[in-house]
């Protein structure tokens, strides 16, 4: 047995056992009952592999933030956490996702199962594969079941409790908390000090003066390291002062492989996933409870499909720049999703929660990046108390008020920090950019985007009169041309050549794409030769790669 990310809460399932110890059996209860993996806090991938039966069984977690990606090749599967890995280890050349960029040409993100490479594609949360040699057999619970019903506050505070004390098993030394004035952090560092972890809390921004009220609330000391704001100047009048964006852009496509989204553009991308020596544990997943997409007049909104389909739509594609089929394809996702939450008994402002599950947070979070990511608030447990609040209820905090009353009651009478009116930033812009000649060439021939448009918001952009939403667009058509140069770079790694360096566009359609169920099939690459083929298939090969002396060689060799 094998997990990507720690399973947090496992004790849950297997009891009170060291994680040493905890694998075989976590294994066993997961295969016994499928449906327990929910149980577990995301994100996480189970891979569970029985030798003698040459069986493979894969589980996601309930939210799908778990990162796993699955490529088809002639004559089998292959399942990665990255999707170029998955690429090279079938010797499948790399190709731009039509369906995908064009969905990121609108909202910025790979929508559906859909990822930046054609033929990779992502397996859905709340997901059970299991392949042998034979068949691959998929099964997976209906999104909107994984958070209906309602967990008492009392049973999601103890919940909470029982994840945070894993990660103090799972991680040496005194793990480090976040402690803003707002509601999700306030929650998770509650659950901390609650379940008796030892913990240092830190602060920082204007956010301060409520933080050092909550821990001087405390009836015992907690380490409290406490940077102080600075003062704020007055906006100058000169631009920001940029790097260049297009070598930028393809080191970010380097390090996240297409998957981040382009507003990361004026953030330097880390060197590499390795060489993470600190435990980073933030509050991602409490925007559940209070309403992400939810409009400002929500109370007043007719709570229907086509009305949120409409809000959230002009909320995700810029105004100006993507084409109009691009528009058009975010819209019927959109509205495809809002009928999966609808079918399911979500059927008034819970649909815009479902949407933000389903859609935004396991594909937009950077969470299941990298090992060393968590937050307590991904439990399932947390969720279902969020889809059982109210709109009035959600808009209220009433959930995080609720675990403050049981984990850390003296915190829950504290107002949260509510932010004054904040200095417009100055504006980032394209057209400042010391590549700007580069850009300027590469923000052309997409059928993703509205060619006179595009033009337009450059030469506005150029000219220092942009706005930040004009600027949306423009960084995504720069994303997207860099990452060409992206595939270009692993292609060198492939022995068979690439059949082209794009998919062929595809007219954009009307109708919604039906609900994938199953994790369908990619479409087929280049066969295998027959010499390869026979080589995999052949038993004695199997038997001799399963074996202690292959494994020596192999390390020889690499």
């Amino acid at each position: 047995m094998a997990s990507l990310y720690a399973p947090l809460g496992y004790e849950s399932l297997v009891g009170d056992l060291v994680p040493e110890q905890a694998a075989v059996p976590l294994a066993r209860a997961v295969l016994a009952a499928p449906g327990r993996m929910l149980e577990l806090a995301a994100p996480f991938v189970l891979g569970v592999v029985d030798r003698a039966a040459e069986r493979l069984d894969l589980f996601t977690d309930s939210v799908g933030l778990g990162r796993l990606f699955q490529v088809r090749m002639a004559d089998g599967w292959v399942w990665s956490n990255r999707p170029v890995a998955a690429c090279l280890f079938a010797d499948l050349p790399l190709r731009a996702s039509t369906e995908g960029w064009q969905y990121a040409a609108g909202c910025g993100w790979f929508m559906g199962d859909t990822t930046p490479y054609a033929g990779v594609q992502v397996v859905p949360g709340a997901t059970h594969v299991a392949a042998d040699g034979r068949q691959r057999i998929v099964t997976r619970i209906d999104p909107a079941s994984v958070w209906s019903g309602t967990t008492p506050a009392e049973e999601t505070a103890e919940g909470l409790r029982t994840v945070v004390r894993s990660i103090g098993r799972l991680w040496p030394g005194t793990p480090t908390v976040d402690l803003s004035g707002g509601r999700d952090s306030r929650v998770v560092a509650a659950a901390f000090l609650s379940a008796g972890v030892d913990v240092r809390l830190n602060s920082y921004g204007p956010e301060v003066p409520v933080a050092e009220q909550l821990v001087a609330a405390l009836p015992y000391e907690v380490e409290h390291v406490v940077k102080r704001p600075q003062p704020v100047l007055p906006a100058s009048s000169a631009s920001p002062v940029l790097p260049e964006v297009v070598d930028r852009a393809r080191r970010w496509h380097r390090y996240g492989e297409g998957l981040r989204p382009a507003s990361y553009l004026f953030h330097g991308p880390p060197a590499d996933l390795a060489g993470v020596d600190h435990l980073a544990i933030g509050g991602a997943g409490g925007e559940v409870a209070h309403g992400h997409f939810y409009p400002r007049d929500v109370l007043k909104l007719d709570a229907n499909i086509d009305v949120f389909t409409q809000q959230l739509t002009a909320r995700l594609v810029p105004a100006r720049g993507p084409a109009e089929a691009a528009r058009e394809a975010v819209r019927v996702q959109v509205q495809r999703v809002l009928r999966e939450a609808s079918a399911g008994g979500l059927d008034d402002a819970r649909m815009l929660d479902h949407f933000y599950i389903v859609e935004r947070l396991r594909r937009w979070g950077t969470t299941a990046e990298r090992s060393g990511v968590v937050s307590p608030l991904l439990l399932p447990a947390f969720m279902r108390g969020a889809f059982g609040l109210t709109t009035r209820q959600r808009l209220g905090n009433e959930l995080h008020l609720a675990l403050l009353r049981e984990l850390m009651p003296q915190w829950a009478d504290i107002p949260f920090y509510k932010p004054a009116a904040s200095v417009p930033a100055q504006v980032k812009r394209l057209g400042a950019a010391p590549d700007q000649e580069e850009v300027r060439v590469r923000l052309r021939g997409s059928d993703d985007f509205d060619e006179a448009a595009i033009r337009t918001l450059w030469a506005t952009s150029a000219a220092g009169k942009s706005t930040a939403a004009d600027e949306v667009a423009l960084r995504q058509l720069l994303w997207r041309s860099v990452f060409d140069d992206h595939l270009g770079e692993v292609n060198q790694h492939i022995t068979r050549p690439p059949a082209a360096t794009s998919a062929p566009a595809r007219p954009a359609s009307t109708t919604p794409r039906p609900a994938p169920t199953t994790p369908g099939p990619a479409s087929a690459p280049v066969r295998a030769s027959p010499l390869k083929q026979r080589v995999r298939r052949n038993p004695a090969v199997r038997r001799l790669a399963r074996t202690q002396l292959w494994r020596s060689v192999r390390k020889c060799l690499r």
